[in-house]
């Protein structure tokens, strides 16, 4: 969808409370909070925005007024704009998105979904469940379990690492992927996928629609049976910062490129 029309949406929704509007004027629930970006928003006709925007197969949310700051799905959520009953039938329409998994995950403690805010780390603070518990609660992006420090996503004692560093080699002498690992991870998303064996080396990862190399793990140019095969993918040993390309989710899908 053009930015100009989810703006548009917004207008006729009346998401963002007009210049000099007092938080709590207007009729009962018609104002929310001031959101992250210093906008104070209607909860009705956020959520009604929200709701529009998913059945036109949206599933990021950015501020109308400033579109550069992203309102993220926990951020809604955290406004109290539905019921668990909607929230869990919201969830589910976002997944069902082509290309969402991979900006979005399940908690592993409450099953709500996270937005991912940095691609660049695995370490994902899930809100809801950090407010229960009262201190920071995060989990791993790739494996989906407690993040409890650094080194216990960094090696093979997380399963998602584990099946990276233990994956045979692909065994196929006429493939153009012949002795690649027979698992990869996604360079955008990290979800997990294996290749046919059929055709070009070239991949897409089904979860986010990323195109990429399984033999040198490029994301653009010419790849052919020549570019060099990248070893197992791995995860730093910061745990925080990741290689150019790394981890994925435990679902192995296979594609041919």
């Amino acid at each position: 969808m053009a930015s100009g029309q989810w703006r548009a949406l917004a207008e006729q929704f009346q998401v963002i409370c007009p210049p000099g509007g007092a938080p709590g004027a207007g009729p009962p629930g018609a104002l929310g909070r001031k959101m992250t970006c210093g906008h104070w928003v209607s909860a009705a006709g956020l959520r009604g925005w929200v709701r529009a925007l998913l059945d036109q197969g949206v599933t990021s949310f950015r501020c109308p007024r400033c579109p550069d700051t992203p309102w993220l799905w926990q951020e809604l959520c955290k406004l109290r704009l539905f019921s668990d009953e909607d929230q869990a039938t919201l969830e589910a329409q976002i997944l069902a998105q082509e290309g969402a998994r991979g900006s979005y995950r399940q908690c592993p403690r409450c099953q709500h979904l996270v937005q991912r805010l940095d691609p660049g780390t695995l370490r994902t603070p899930c809100l809801p469940c950090s407010q229960r518990a009262g201190g920071l609660y995060c989990f791993c992006w790739g494996c989906r379990t407690e993040w409890r420090d650094p080194s216990s996503h960094a090696d093979s004692r997380c399963p998602l690492q584990a099946a990276l560093h233990d994956a045979p080699k692909i065994q196929a002498p006429r493939s153009s992927v012949h002795s690649c690992p027979s698992l990869r991870a996604c360079p955008r998303c990290h979800a997990l996928l294996s290749h046919t064996t059929q055709g070009c080396p070239m991949v897409v990862c089904p979860e986010c629609g990323c195109w990429f190399c399984y033999r040198c793990l490029g994301l653009s140019g010419a790849h052919l049976r020549s570019c060099p095969i990248a070893d197992p993918q791995l995860v730093c040993g910061s745990g925080d910062a990741v290689t150019p390309t790394s981890r994925g989710s435990p679902v192995v899908t296979g594609v041919m490129g």
